[in-house]
């Protein structure tokens, strides 16, 4: 597979049509943060117990997860367009579901069915941005515009889910999903053109035996959060999962026609761009959520407080991605990998020399610098995974890479949380979890560096 496309694809209407597509991803991206703090209203209407809740999260969580791969290849099969307005369809109605629920089992059922029509959304992202945008440097700044999309929303969500539910109650941060995604819907029949498919048989053993595995390995990570990672459900699950995926390698080498051909990772720059993700999300996501743990535990910040503490992470992101990366994206992939990525593990470096309450400038300085390094490298990584394979595997790749990164993000917070949540021996204290958690960030970004060095040509 190479990167030279096998047609032609008439261009769509710029504007409107990166406004569809972000509001696709505005949307999914929103709505897996907004929920956070409507939960207790949640619980407290069912009176449901915490477990109950944690599933509330986990039944979104799941699905899309496991799924990302089988519609990313579906996309490709079905026409990328078509998938995305489907999904964003099914999402409004599931949406409108969850806020009817009459009851957490049933609310919960409604968030399985948001989890799947969310996987069909976010792989045709990068899907649609790869076959509609054709130069180069159209498609780095759709790619930008789309980072700026999820990195308010990432930020919107938490303040907005809470606004929405003191305001209308808990049932309005899913109904607001049903004009945003019919207008989505709407935008993306209007602007953009179809994208031609890939005529191929679906591997419904591959299909399977995949979506199980990835089922498996998901769970066992996100379990690990509540039930420690030696715990032998966990290990079950996890041990599951490998195995799954184990077979699943042995499918697609026979299959006539494999849902995801083996080949697409002797193409070293997705390979790379693959393992970025995977290492951008586990180090981001978890470094945040240990973080978090960190100044609550150790520093005795409210859960407020905490959050301030980590807002000019976020807004760094924000600021970057809007207004530092339009003036370097013309410098190609391989500087903003590298730079931005070294620029990360500087940040890390700074962090290490957190300490006591009054080290928080550090802190802050520290994830500032890490932010602005995420901020220039992670929307390059999305450019070289949907990009560096053939435009007929668009949706395939964008599968692929989203898989990697939603594996490393649950990862991330399992391991990492954990460092300053009570997986060390008792007398080793915070501060000691946390330092080795930022090595094990440093130890990501510097991998992106080598990865990007050795293997990103361009």
């Amino acid at each position: 597979m190479t990167s030279s496309p096998l047609y032609a694809i008439p261009r769509a209407t710029p504007s409107w049509g990166l406004a569809a597509i972000g509001t696709g991803m505005f949307m999914v991206t929103l709505d897996g943060v907004a929920l956070n703090l409507a939960l207790p209203s949640i619980q407290h209407q069912f009176n449901g117990t915490v477990s109950q809740l944690e599933w509330v999260v986990t039944a979104y969580t799941l699905p899309l997860a496991s799924l990302l791969l089988t519609t990313g290849a579906l996309g490709d099969r079905w026409g990328a367009r078509r998938l995305f307005i489907a999904s964003l369809l099914a999402f409004a109605l599931a949406s409108a579901c969850c806020a009817a629920s009459p009851s957490l089992p049933a609310l919960i059922a409604a968030r399985v069915l948001q989890g799947v029509a969310a996987a069909g959304v976010l792989p045709m992202v990068l899907s649609l941005v790869a076959k509609t945008w054709q130069d180069r440097g159209e498609r780095a700044r759709a790619v930008n515009t789309l980072a700026i999309v999820g990195g308010v929303a990432m930020v919107v969500g938490p303040f907005g889910g809470g606004a929405l539910t003191q305001v209308l109650g808990w049932p309005s941060i899913f109904m607001i999903n049903l004009p945003v995604g019919v207008l989505g819907a709407w935008l993306a029949q209007r602007h953009l053109q179809e994208t031609p498919r890939r005529r191929a048989p679906l591997d419904l053993p591959g299909l399977a035996v995949g979506t199980l595995a990835l089922t498996l390995l998901m769970a066992g990570l996100i379990e690990s959060n509540t039930l420690g990672r030696t715990h032998p459900l966990v290990l079950a699950l996890v041990a599951g999962g490998v195995l799954g995926l184990a077979g699943f390698v042995a499918i697609e080498r026979r299959a006539p026609h494999p849902m995801l051909p083996l080949g697409i990772f002797r193409n070293a720059s997705f390979s790379a761009a693959v393992a970025g993700g995977f290492a951008f999300q586990f180090s981001c996501y978890g470094l945040l959520f240990m973080l978090a743990l960190f100044v609550q535990q150790a520093w005795r910040l409210s859960p407020l407080q905490a959050g301030v503490m980590l807002l000019p992470f976020a807004i760094a992101l924000i600021l970057t991605t809007l207004l530092l990366n339009p003036r370097v994206i013309g410098r190609g992939p391989r500087w903003m990998l590298w730079a931005g990525a070294s620029c990360a593990v500087a940040g890390g470096i700074v962090t290490l020399g957190v300490s006591t309450h009054a080290s928080w400038p550090v802190l802050v300085l520290g994830t500032v610098l890490m932010a602005i390094g995420t901020g220039v490298y992670s929307p390059t990584l999305n450019v070289v995974a949907a990009t560096s394979v053939d435009t007929a595997y668009a949706g395939l790749a964008s599968g692929v890479y989203n898989t990697a990164r939603q594996i490393g993000m649950a990862a991330g917070i399992a391991i990492l949380g954990s460092l300053v949540g009570g997986a060390l021996p008792a007398a080793a204290p915070a501060l000691t979890g946390l330092r080795i958690g930022l090595l094990l960030v440093i130890g990501c970004a510097a991998a992106i560096v080598g990865l990007t060095l050795r293997y990103i040509r361009a």
